[in-house]
């Protein structure tokens, strides 16, 4: 019984809210249609190297959403 309530516990806890990072807000804002706030939240990541904000960035690029379209 005590390993059962000691289990529970530990279940409790670690189904906590999950916490979103910048790239989790950045793919929120770009679905929600605020382009430029999702680059300015990839832009970094994709400076230090993240393949998934490099990805998202290029595909903005070619897709011409959140850039000056010529």
């Amino acid at each position: 019984m005590r390993l059962l309530k000691l289990l529970l516990i530990l279940f409790v806890c670690a189904a906590g809210p999950a916490v979103a990072g910048p790239y989790e807000d950045a793919v929120a804002a770009y679905e929600r249609g605020a382009y430029a706030t999702a680059k300015r939240l990839w832009g970094p990541l994709a400076e230090q190297g993240d393949p998934d904000a490099q990805y998202q960035i290029g595909m903005m690029s070619y897709r011409g959403t959140g850039v000056p379209k010529d």
